[in-house]
């Protein structure tokens, strides 16, 4: 009799344990998937530069209900995975550009990037708080001319809530990522007969979208001058331009004004020049008077060097109006470089050897008329 009553309790004990656990587990809800937008705008007419912007996504940090706080926020759970934002050198799609309405010279692309919490059960309703942190240099390798977003933290809120269809299974109502993390407040809606939870931060009532980055680029542009009053004005003299710390394998784009500029051995083609594994690129270049070499959208941060073969001229760099910039330097945010080089040769001409002779040459004549003259007159009076 013992004996069977304590099969009957085990059993009863199992089965409730059984049902606990089902409760429990019917109670709990995925976290899913949710996803933001990270914008990376270009200059328009630029190309693209590969780049690859990674993410961490870590626990938040706790607030207890209190005076500026109406709601608990509880630290993040689990490990979520995050994704990076992906944009393929001169590979932009255009479904995914869109005007930028802080600066019309750019345009934004974009990419989602995928946020899982499929590996995380939630089982409690409340608010949970994670941090979404961009990396940017030294962390990871930076692209030269890439400008990295303030702040560079997010804070991503899952909310969950019992479901209203059936208060005995959780639901996820909604992921909000807000740039500050503040705290809520909580006011009534009459209407609706329920609380309505909103960040105190006024920052924050407007959720963020995600990451904004932006390429900042400069124009660099050298042109040439020849003065001098023995100098040849269609000479062409050979210049070499070097760039380094661009971005690897990147097509700039080339314009020329003047004839027969570009010679061979410049890896100019197509009007374009295309940067090596390294991101530097070195070409040879001939201009005579006025002629000019413009490169498009290279990256602040890099750096240049414009030099040219002077031979037998003398050369003042940076030194044509206009184009004073210093011939070697780094390339700084919102500054295109102008920069040049003037050739000269001077000379004395001997003019005045002219005017030092002629009076004697016209003596000279003038005593030779009079002697033909007077000798003309003594044979007139010999006969």
């Amino acid at each position: 009799m013992k004996r069977n009553i304590s099969k009957a309790l085990a059993i009863l004990m199992t089965l409730a344990l059984i049902m606990t656990l089902a409760a429990v587990s019917a109670f709990a809800v995925n976290g899913g998937t949710t996803k933001f937008e990270k914008e990376f705008a270009i200059p328009d007419g630029a190309n693209m530069p590969n780049v690859e912007f990674e993410y961490t996504i870590t626990p938040g940090t706790a607030v207890p209900v209190g005076a500026d706080n109406e709601i608990e926020i509880k630290a993040g759970i689990g490990s979520p995975t995050i994704e990076n934002a992906v944009f393929p050198s001169n590979d932009a799609s255009p479904a995914a550009a869109k005007d930028d309405t802080e600066d019309s010279t750019k345009t934004i692309y974009v990419d989602n990037v995928i946020v899982d919490f499929s590996g995380i059960d939630f089982t409690t309703a409340g608010v949970y708080r994670y941090v979404i942190t961009e990396k940017t240099p030294p962390t990871i390798e930076g692209v030269p001319g890439v400008t990295y977003g303030e702040p560079a933290e997010r804070y991503l809120d899952v909310f969950v809530f019992p479901s209203e269809a059936d208060p005995t299974v959780l639901e996820v109502r909604e992921y909000a990522m807000t740039k500050n993390g503040s705290s809520f407040t909580k006011t009534y809606d009459e209407t609706n007969q329920k609380w309505i939870y909103t960040y105190s931060d006024p920052d924050d009532q407007v959720k963020s979208s995600g990451f904004k980055n932006e390429l900042d680029t400069v124009d660099l542009e050298f042109t040439k001058d020849i003065t001098g009053n023995q100098a040849d004005q269609s000479k062409k003299f050979t210049f070499t331009l070097s760039i380094t710390g661009a971005n690897p394998n990147q097509e700039y784009a080339v314009e020329i004004t003047g004839n027969d500029v570009i010679i061979a051995g410049s890896g100019v083609t197509e009007g374009m020049i295309t940067t090596d594994s390294n991101g530097a690129y070195t070409g040879t270049f001939e201009l005579t008077k006025g002629d000019i070499v413009k490169v498009l959208d290279l990256p602040v941060g890099a750096t240049y060097t414009v030099t040219e073969e002077a031979e037998d001229y003398e050369s003042d760099d940076a030194s044509v109006t206009g184009y004073t910039d210093p011939t070697t330097g780094t390339f700084v945010e919102g500054k295109d470089v102008k920069t040049s080089y003037t050739n000269s040769r001077e000379g004395i001409i001997p003019t005045g050897v002219i005017l030092t002779v002629a009076p004697f040459a016209i003596g000279l004549l003038l005593f030779g008329a009079v002697m033909m003259f007077v000798i003309s007159r003594r044979r007139r009076a010999t006969y």
